[in-house]
């Protein structure tokens, strides 16, 4: 049995892997077609450019890995089909579920895989490779917000204004950091032309600190500072997280930011449960990539090759439409948000699971 499941392994690993290459050459390829003019425009070192296709290349695996395992899958189990290998198998005493073992176990494997990467290097490191387009791109802005943003937490009851933060250096320009009471009124107003991080603090820079009464009448005494440590619990990767979209942050980063901010409006706060749930189910498709193509790949040695194939892609891709579909809906709340990402999933492995019991 060792034997066989080494060969049945071997048998799928290798057009993976030469998937694989291709796949990811023709992600390169096509996004270089969309870039290259503005390199070239903006004499983009070749570093440069290899450096964001290395930042990029952890995004594109959750793209890039489902497809190729359904091809693989299919081409594997078709290749054995053709040549009778799986009735040989099947005639020597060995079940179908002893057959589809490995290929189930490289489903869940590579579904592992692609969620680690995804959740820890993916989301960063695309955000990182955007980061870098741009500063090449648009000297002037780069890694810097140039626009001024404002924050407001009623629940910590503290507010940012900041005019502009470099997210290389940590380094905020003409800051105002204000605190209230409870009630809303003012309590406290602090302005800084500079404020940088170190040390694991914020330090600000040639400012004042206001006070106020329970009018929010600012009070006769005024102090000025040349340098003043703000004690406070937000961090440079927090004031980015307010900033950075939602494709960019990870299901850890989406999940602390509903928490944090309750007091969105329920239909924003909708709408990152619904990435968050995305982001979750997106590996899971490493695994419905196989429960699709193990029933249809081991029919397609006999009835042909492209039937077989175009059966498998069409379903694979309408697990996608349909995702997008439950989910857009879910967004508008119509229905639940793990209803609208999860539904696609379930109905797809049930679908796989079904015609995989049917095989027998």
């Amino acid at each position: 049995m060792k034997i066989l499941t080494r060969h049945l392994f071997l048998n799928l690993i290798k057009p993976m892997i030469y998937l694989l290459l291709a796949f990811t050459m023709l992600f390169i390829i096509a996004d270089l077609m969309n870039n290259a003019s503005e390199w070239i425009t903006k004499s983009v070192p070749m570093r440069v450019i290899l450096q964001y296709y290395t930042l990029m290349l952890p995004s594109m695996i959750i793209f890039i890995v489902p497809i190729c395992l359904l091809l693989a899958t299919l081409y594997s189990l078709s290749m054995l089909t053709r040549h009778s290998e799986i009735v040989a198998m099947r005639a020597s005493g060995v079940s179908i579920y002893s057959i589809i073992r490995s290929y189930l176990f490289m489903g869940i494997l590579c579904s592992l895989i692609t969620f680690f990467i995804n959740e820890f290097w993916g989301a960063q490191r695309a955000y990182s490779a955007e980061k870098l387009n741009e500063s090449h791109i648009n000297p002037e802005e780069g890694n810097v917000y140039t626009d001024a943003f404002f924050l407001k937490n009623p629940i910590k009851l503290t507010s940012w204004h900041i005019e502009s933060f470099d997210t290389r250096t940590y380094t905020m320009n003409n800051v105002v950091f204000r605190t209230f009471r409870p009630d809303g009124s003012d309590l406290k107003k602090i302005t800084a032309k500079k404020g940088y991080w170190l040390d694991e603090e914020w330090w600000l820079q040639d400012g004042t600190i206001e006070e106020f009464d329970e009018n929010s009448i600012r009070l006769p005494k005024e102090l000025q500072f040349d340098t003043w440590q703000l004690k406070v619990s937000e961090t440079p990767q927090d004031l980015i997280n307010e900033l950075k979209p939602a494709e960019y942050r990870s299901s850890l980063e989406l999940r602390h930011y509903i928490k944090t901010h309750k007091f969105l409006k329920e239909e924003t706060l909708n709408k990152y449960r619904v990435d968050f749930h995305h982001r979750l189910t997106m590996p899971f498709i490493c695994l419905i990539a196989v429960i699709i193509g193990i029933p249809v790949g081991a029919h397609t040695g006999r009835k042909g090759a492209l039937a077989g194939i175009m059966l498998a892609i069409g379903m694979f891709f309408g697990l996608y439409a349909l995702q997008f579909t439950m989910e857009y809906l879910a967004k508008q709340m119509y229905i639940a948000p793990w209803i609208g990402a999860w539904s696609s999933i379930i109905l797809f492995t049930i679908i796989g699971s079904v015609m995989i019991h049917r095989m027998r």
